[in-house]
């Protein structure tokens, strides 16, 4: 009995040999899992999930610089209007808690239109006072209004939250007494995608666009090819909006514009067929000579209704 038995001590011996032996493992009957396949699947999903996460952190940073070139966010605050100048700086707030500032240029005679203006990605509204006064001496009141986190603004500028700064910009004529039947809606550059969307919800007298893109998607393309709709998180998709906009519309734009081709223009144009469209020869995106006087032309015209064959 004694020679055939198997000590405690024995069988231990024998199943820490089955753990580092696949053959004693095979004798012994237990299965036999090669260990060597374990760690380098392990390390494969180690390794994908890291470079997941990269390529994540890397969205997420590329995203950020994205926005932060579509929002340079001038800071230039308004400055105190001088004696006898016939404008005067508004304080309001946004549905979200934003507070903000424009400067209102009052209409000259009762009835006239006030323009509601928007301005472009690289500049503070603040930077449009002397434009404001031209339109003003022409007989048009006028709203400069600012964004969030621009012209020493706390708050962060995006897509909704410019929309958001256009709603409240809007709902503080209407408490100067300046209805949405009154309202020229004017968007340069960036502003004219905010231009667009508020025109598809309120019943505007007309909108001006001004070196007008069809979706800052669109404008990405230029730069970033088919990564654009995976790093543009602000789309302010105008060419898909602009349809929808009852109000008269005129788009104003330089032939030798380098920022926004002028092929954009014409797309977002011929996508509201009575649509004006004027494209002013030899003039860029940044200077843009006489626009005040286009621009009153334009509005007169239009509510005039003495232009009714757009121009192509």
């Amino acid at each position: 009995m004694s020679t055939r038995g198997v000590s405690p001590a024995l069988g231990s011996a024998r199943v820490e040999a089955a753990d580092d032996d696949p053959v004693a493992t095979r004798r012994s009957g237990a299965p036999y899992t090669p260990r060597v396949l374990r760690r380098p699947l392990l390390c494969r999903l180690g390794c994908g999930a890291a470079i997941l996460a990269s390529g994540a952190l890397a969205a997420v940073m590329l995203t950020s610089l994205v926005r932060s070139m579509i929002f340079p966010a001038a800071q230039a605050p308004f400055p105190a209007p001088r004696a006898g100048e016939a404008w005067s700086v508004v304080r309001y707030e946004t549905q979200d808690g934003v507070r903000l500032a424009g400067a209102f240029f009052p209409a000259p005679s009762p009835g006239a239109p006030v323009l509601l203006y928007f301005h472009g990605n690289a500049e503070a509204a603040a930077h449009n006072l002397p434009l404001a006064g031209e339109l003003n001496s022409r007989g048009l009141g006028v709203l400069l209004a600012e964004y969030r986190g621009y012209g020493g603004l706390r708050g962060s500028p995006s897509e909704e939250g410019l929309y958001a700064d256009g709603e409240a910009a809007l709902a503080e004529l209407g408490r100067l007494g300046v209805p949405p039947s009154r309202v020229v809606l004017v968007g340069r550059s960036l502003g004219s995608g905010v231009a667009v969307e508020l025109a598809t919800r309120h019943g505007v007298a007309a909108v001006v666009l001004v070196s007008a893109y069809t979706s800052l998607v669109d404008m990405g393309r230029i730069v970033a090819g088919p990564l654009a709709t995976l790093v543009v998180r602000d789309r302010f998709d105008s060419l898909s909006k602009v349809g929808r906009v009852a109000a008269p519309l005129v788009l104003l734009h330089g032939s030798r514009d380098d920022v926004v081709p002028a092929a954009m223009g014409r797309r977002l144009a011929a996508a509201r067929p009575d649509a004006r469209w004027v494209e002013v020869a030899g003039t860029g995106h940044n200077e843009f000579p006489g626009l005040a006087a286009l621009v009153a032309d334009e509005v007169e015209s239009v509510l005039a209704g003495t232009r009714t064959e757009p121009s192509r």
